[in-house]
């Protein structure tokens, strides 16, 4: 996004992508507030054309034994949508080649490039920059992503809590399914975290998977936290590289793409200070929004994983 934008100002721009868009990248669910922030930032066109499969809303299972449903059907912004992160990431790289930027693939290491600017877009760990490479953390998650082939004709999200942490599950595409169990890593490297025992413990989830078989695994650190530095002489940092949420917060995509134009307007207009200031004051937020929320599932006061988050 940040390439992007550069571009579209005439601004001459590298932008180098780890990979070819040929691993797993999971899918992921975008809320309806996504519309317009594609159609503001001239890529709806591009986006609808991926073909993605509508989210008509959210089941969850959280606080209580009774589901709810957030349904997307009386959101004025429409419906959300099931993203394949491969395609969508794609398309947004060649969205920055149509507008100037040069685009190198499978180039994880650049090797030597002389700018006059480097944006640090890179993920969670960030490029060290000297000394100052420190972030402020506010949970620790992780993730056990699974990659499920099959799907049902559901095609809601599913959160639903467990003793020892919390699901989500979504369809990817026709025939596919993405399931996370979220856990803390000390719980995972000692209390002998079983996907079989925790699905036994998640009727909805269970039900959805049923049919499935798992085509891929991987573990994910899914850790809040901002940036102490988010910018210096030369240098900014991007995306989760300046801050990072949490996956139940459904803003990844959306912040992503609104703080990455900010990056490119700071870069181009020398307003570090103000982009910086954003990124903290919306972190901030964002931590408030989600001690609440976690504050709200009291059904496992004996539970390390949940009490915990309560104490915050």
């Amino acid at each position: 996004m940040t390439a992007l934008c550069l571009a579209r100002r005439g601004i001459r721009v590298v932008l180098c992508e780890a990979t070819a868009f040929d691993t797993d990248r999971f899918g992921e669910t975008l809320p309806p507030e996504i519309n317009p922030v594609l159609r503001e930032l001239g890529l709806w066109d591009a986006f609808y054309a991926l073909g993605s499969l509508e989210a008509p809303g959210i089941l969850s299972s959280w606080g209580s034994d009774s589901p709810s449903m957030q349904d997307f059907v009386s959101n004025p912004h429409g419906c959300g949508w099931h993203v394949d992160r491969n395609r969508f990431d794609a398309m947004l790289c060649r969205e920055a080649e149509r507008a100037g930027a040069k685009l190198l693939l499978n180039c994880p290491a650049p090797g030597e490039v002389r700018a006059e600017y480097l944006v640090d877009a890179s993920g969670r760990t960030g490029i060290r920059m000297g000394d100052d490479h420190q972030y402020d953390k506010d949970d620790t998650l992780i993730a056990i992503a699974l990659r499920l082939e099959g799907s049902g004709p559901d095609l809601r999200t599913i959160i639903e809590t467990t003793p020892q942490g919390w699901w989500y599950t979504s369809p990817v595409r026709p025939g596919e399914t993405m399931a996370m169990f979220f856990t803390d890593p000390d719980l995972y490297a000692t209390e002998g975290i079983v996907i079989g025992e925790q699905l036994e413990q998640a009727p909805l989830t269970s039900a959805r998977l049923e049919s499935t078989r798992i085509a891929g695994t991987r573990i994910l650190r899914v850790t809040s936290a901002c940036r102490e530095k988010i910018f210096g002489e030369n240098w900014l940092a991007a995306g989760d590289s300046a801050s990072s949420y949490d996956p139940l917060s459904g803003r990844g995509i959306l912040k992503a793409l609104r703080q990455g134009a900010e990056a490119a307007r700071a870069v181009a207009e020398n307003s570090q200070e103000t982009y910086a200031a954003m990124v903290r004051s919306e972190f901030h937020d964002y931590v408030r929004q989600r001690r609440a929320f976690y504050a709200g599932e009291r059904r496992w006061p004996e539970s390390k994983f949940w009490s915990r988050r309560a104490r915050q």
